[in-house]
């Protein structure tokens, strides 16, 4: 399953913010004369802080510097209940421009103070905070930790909707350490405190939550349950965005049931509802879901339409989101290069106040000393600045990366999944060869551009081997809808093989969209494709741009193929030759990819060649059948040694 998106609360919730920029003017001005006049050191850091978060909705930086004086100050008289203000506040700051590190820092500072000034509600919200980094950084342990003592001082306070939101956190914390039916009981408290006040944000989130759960528990009538009350709430809220996700979780529950119709229809709802408000996040889960049923429902064709949407979308959305951290990046620069106007500014007071008490030369002597430390200074916390952003840069590349492994990793695993399903039995061709066969196949990624396949017709049986451009996963999405398209062939009694490579050269390209003269798709396959009568013996052939080779009396018949590929730059009705060859006892069929003869490898570094593979086939051809296929497979990675697989590797036999 999937990782659904839960919803994580903050206190900021309870807190309804009107601005007012006239009003607000007016409100720093009062606030600044009263500082100014203030006589007791107190009343000046309740008025700074004030400052300070006044100043939060005006200019960030300008707050900042106003926390910071008050908490000089407030540390200086040692005033806790200064000190939490202050603390908590710069830590906020920290906590907008993602400097995790310094931002808890300050707040661990906030809540001890806050504590010893028995200062309950601003230390529970920072308790929340704490617990959100935490819980952001995947360290669930410690986020929990910090949840529950937000939930210990809501419970001793009576507020209920801190409460709740401690309680939903608690919910993700112990979901994300996979305690699932902790993490539920805790859903429904805070769905219950939410209900007890009428907090309609609250009972949408964690109703939704409570449906994701309950999925995980496999309660899916509860899960539905849920998603309906989040659904009908959002709705009510009209916040459609949000309802968007919650379909796409709906979806998610179907297609793991097996209700694959069911979960088309409701990935289809969120990605109507995402697409309107152009929500990437939730139109990529929704092309993601989309792509995985269709491959439920065999879909192969509209699974890969919707698996390229998601790609393409993700890359958009991974731009997007490093344009985004790019003008993060600009902002945070331009506050500190503000910051550090203001630590000058201070600077240059403190020399005019100098000017004032000292004689000329020694202010002279005192102003080169000052701005030489200040230049020294300024190039220090310049070159730390840069190491250090650096370094977390280098970090955060490592963990996306890391992250992003994992995730190409699953989705290989599950296109090997479908792959593997679709892929016939080699052994099941027993009946039809029952002096035996092989199938040597060993793809050079998880998942192969290399396929075989076989279908059965009245007493004919048909098989091929073939090659797709490429290899990994863009390859093993061309092999099922070759597989795909093949059977479909079989299924409508298209038994000329000529005409079989006909249409699927014309239906490829038709899927594929592909167009003369068109930036389109030019990926194609080659292919060899046999018929066998059973009871005649006669074989047909029929190939694009693979041969078919007939082992009989130690010498090896190469039929040709047709010059030409299926899809791709080929022509859309193009056409291909067929032969016919009578088959008699113990002659040896062979079809096969190109990467056994394009492996690397030997004494001199060189390609193994048709040649010397015609030459092992010749020498191996008395060996039975099963033998054949341990030899080749030893052979193989004999010449290949230390060097790399290039390609994959695909061998058929049958011994008539």
């Amino acid at each position: 399953m999937k990782r659904l998106s839960v919803f994580l609360l903050s206190i900021f919730l309870l807190l309804l913010l009107s601005n007012n920029s006239t009003a607000q003017q007016a409100k720093l001005d009062s606030i600044y004369q009263l500082y100014l006049f203030a006589s007791i050191d107190t009343t000046k850091v309740n008025y700074l802080t004030e400052l300070g978060a006044a100043y939060e909705e005006v200019s960030k930086v300008k707050g900042l510097a106003y926390s910071r004086e008050a908490l000089e100050l407030a540390s200086r008289i040692k005033y806790n209940k200064g000190i939490c203000i202050a603390n908590r506040q710069i830590g906020e700051y920290y906590y907008s421009q993602l400097n995790y590190s310094e931002a808890i820092k300050h707040f661990l500072k906030a809540i001890e103070a806050g504590e010893a000034a028995e200062m309950h509600a601003s230390v529970s919200r920072i308790y929340n905070l704490v617990g959100i980094i935490y819980s952001n950084q995947e360290k669930e342990e410690l986020s929990l930790k910090y949840f529950k003592k937000v939930a210990e001082v809501a419970e001793k306070m009576n507020d209920k909707q801190r409460i709740a939101v401690a309680y939903n956190n608690i919910g993700i914390a112990y979901k994300g350490m996979e305690r699932y039916n902790d993490a539920k009981a805790y859903y429904l408290k805070a769905l219950k405190e939410f209900e007890a006040s009428n907090f309609k944000r609250g009972i949408a989130s964690v109703s939704s939550n409570l449906g994701i759960i309950s999925h995980i528990l496999k309660d899916d009538e509860a899960a539905l349950k849920y998603y309906e009350i989040s659904i009908n709430t959002f709705r009510e809220m009209k916040d459609t965005t949000s309802e968007s996700g919650i379909w796409t979780n709906v979806g998610e529950l179907y297609n793991d049931k097996g209700e694959y119709q069911k979960a088309l229809g409701f990935y289809e709802r969120g990605l109507k509802y995402a697409s309107g408000f152009n929500n990437n996040g939730f139109r990529q889960d929704a092309y993601d879901g989309l792509s995985k049923v269709y491959a439920n429902l065999k879909n192969y064709e509209m699974a890969y339409y919707y698996k390229n949407k998601h790609i393409a979308l993700k890359d958009s959305v991974k731009d997007e989101q490093g344009m985004r951290e790019v003008a993060e990046m600009e902002k945070r620069l331009a506050n500190e290069k503000q910051e550090k106007e203001i630590e000058l500014l201070k600077q240059k007071e403190e020399i005019q106040a100098l000017k004032v008490k000292s004689q000329s030369e020694e202010l002279k002597k005192s102003n080169i000393i000052i701005f030489s430390v200040a230049g020294i200074l300024i190039v220090v916390i310049a070159m730390s600045f840069f190491i250090y952003k650096g370094y977390k840069q280098i970090k955060r590349t490592n963990i996306e990366l890391a992250e992003k492994k994992k995730e190409i990793q699953d989705s290989i695993n599950y296109a090997k999944k479908i792959q593997e399903s679709m892929l016939p039995e080699v052994n099941i061709l027993a009946k039809h060869f029952p002096k035996g066969g092989f199938g040597l196949y060993l793809p050079k990624d998880v998942v192969s551009g290399d396929f075989y396949w076989f279908n059965e017709l009245n007493d004919t049986v048909y098989f091929a081997a073939a090659d797709c451009t490429g290899h990994g996963v863009p390859g093993a999405f061309m092999s099922m809808i070759g597989i795909d398209k093949l059977n479909s062939f079989i299924d409508k009694k298209v038994e000329h093989l000529p005409q079989i490579l006909s249409l699927l050269n014309i239906s490829i390209k038709r899927s594929l969209k592909q167009k003369k003269d068109s930036y389109s798709s030019k990926d194609g396959m080659d292919i060899a494709i046999c018929s066998l009568n059973t009871k005649t013996k006669v074989l047909n052939y029929a190939g694009a741009n693979r041969p078919l080779w007939i082992l009989r009396n130690k010498e090896i018949i190469e039929n040709k193929p047709t010059k030409a590929s299926i899809a791709g730059y080929v022509e859309d009705y193009q056409e291909y030759v067929g032969h016919t060859i009578q088959m008699y006892d113990d002659d040896l069929i062979y079809l096969f990819s190109d990467g056994f003869a394009d492996q690397f490898g030997g004494p001199n570094k060189k390609k193994y060649m048709s040649k010397l593979l015609k030459k092992t086939l010749i020498d191996i051809h008395q060996m039975s059948m099963p033998d054949q296929e341990i030899k080749l497979n030893k052979i193989f990675n004999d010449w290949k040694g230390d060097l790399g697989q290039v390609d994959d590797i695909l061998v058929l036999g049958f011994k008539i």
